[in-house]
């Protein structure tokens, strides 16, 4: 076959070079014509709006690539030298894929009409299309490039594992709340619903010809197909298995979780928790808490000490791939106990030990990046032994009442809580 058949652009170059490499210095005045091997090879983006077919002038950058396609085109001596133009059109991979494969195929279609139409010397046969449905491999290499995306290695780990594109979709816009597929869908998915115009010459033509000067950094460095990434018509998802390069990605693991419950916060109670994930898949997790107020306010009128603290285990639900760590709705079971001394002017109550156990239920709902809320409820037993006193003395000598203790089961438990996770950097494996 021809050779200008194994120099269509391959979908990784439209993200090596993205659409700001015309702001290198290329104006409507310069072509994009390179010789090499007595052929020639360009590439030109248009970009679509969401879900259309037109092609805006005055969206994005295409005036740019407009205003190339007509000072090569205009050019009588350019057109006459090339051999064929292809036209490699994508969806951006959101909605129904079989739509997408279908708007690609219309939006091909559409920039071949406005060629073919608008330059009459280049001939309809001449202009080949190549719609290629949703663009994951380039959805990937954006979110790879941009550091700014939300739960970036979380993304990434996505999209190298779930082989289900629509179940991938479902994950993206489901993952922290749906942080960063809102980011995703601003700033990476207008970028992925373009047409790459393509042009092969057979023969060598100097840029002198055409009263043209292009400087070395205006020259787009375009790489030969690879033969990775299927034949026209096919819809490139991306798969690792398929990719061109090895390397080792890297994600964040949490190595504990700092808290504090609010409520207690509010009852003027300073209190801290701790939680440790356990196992790789982070599927079971250990809390400790430790309760401390212990004041004696307006001159000893009224008393609010307290030492507690308790154990937690908890079993976390949903896949891991579904959420972050340490987030979503749990199961635990708990146990604890301490001392106390309440005191409400005249009469007041201590004990030497109290314990609770029971059962919990909870929700962690991610906040920013780090940073979550935790709502939990525990049912259970409590029991205390206690003494129940009076004051005199201006509160400053207690009197022994009675002795007493106290069993209830309900509510044991109830925690509004402010967590911070920290976490370490690791490396995954090869993709």
């Amino acid at each position: 076959m021809k050779k200008r058949i194994i120099i269509i652009i391959s979908s990784i170059y439209l993200f090596l070079l993205p659409s700001t490499a015309f702001a290198n210095g290329i104006t409507e005045a310069d072509t994009l014509l390179c010789t090499r091997d007595s052929s020639c090879r360009e590439s030109l983006l248009l970009y679509f709006r969401f879900n259309q077919l037109v092609i805006d002038n005055d969206y994005m950058e295409n005036y740019k690539t407009l205003g190339a396609f007509h000072a090569l085109l205009s050019n009588g001596i350019a057109v006459s030298l090339i051999d064929t133009i292809f036209i490699t059109a994508y969806a951006s991979p959101e909605g129904d894929k079989t739509y997408n494969i279908r708007l690609a195929e219309r939006r091909a279609e559409v920039v071949r009409d406005y060629l073919s139409e608008k330059y009459p010397i280049l001939e309809r046969p001449r202009i080949c299309t190549d719609p290629r449905g949703e663009n994951w491999t380039g959805l990937r290499r954006m979110i790879e490039d941009d550091n700014s995306v939300p739960d970036r290695e979380e993304v990434l780990m996505i999209l190298d594992h779930v082989k289900d594109l629509n179940r991938c979709k479902d994950l993206l816009k489901r993952l922290n709340c749906g942080y960063a597929y809102k980011y995703i869908q601003e700033h990476i998915l207008p970028g992925l619903r373009n047409a790459t115009v393509c042009t092969v010459q057979m023969k060598t033509l100097h840029a002198s010809a055409l009263n043209l000067q292009i400087s070395d950094k205006q020259k787009p460095v375009i790489e030969e197909e690879s033969g990775t990434f299927g034949k026209p018509g096919r819809i490139d998802a991306y798969k690792p298995e398929m990719t061109k390069y090895s390397v080792f990605h890297s994600f964040r693991r949490p190595i504990l979780a700092l808290k504090t419950n609010l409520l207690f916060d509010l009852a003027i109670s300073p209190n801290i928790e701790l939680e440790l994930p356990l196992g790789r898949r982070e599927r079971w997790s250990l809390n400790v808490e430790w309760i401390f107020p212990w004041w004696l306010i307006d001159h000893d009128k009224y008393c609010l000490q307290l030492l507690s603290g308790g154990l937690e285990a908890r079993y976390w639900l949903g896949k891991r791939m579904n959420r972050r760590a340490l987030t979503g709705h749990f199961f635990g079971f708990y146990a604890g106990g301490g001392k106390y001394d309440l005191q409400w002017e005249e009469k007041g109550y201590q004990g030497e030990f109290y314990i609770a156990s029971g059962i919990s239920y909870g929700y962690a709902l991610p906040i920013v990046r780090n940073l979550n809320f935790e709502f939990c409820i525990g049912i259970g037993l409590l029991q205390t032994n206690y003494k129940h006193y009076r004051t005199i003395n201006e509160y400053h000598t207690l009197l022994w009442q009675s002795n007493g203790s106290y069993t209830w089961f309900g509510p044991t438990k109830a925690k509004i809580s402010f967590v911070w996770v920290l976490g370490r950097k690791v490396k995954g494996g090869e993709r």
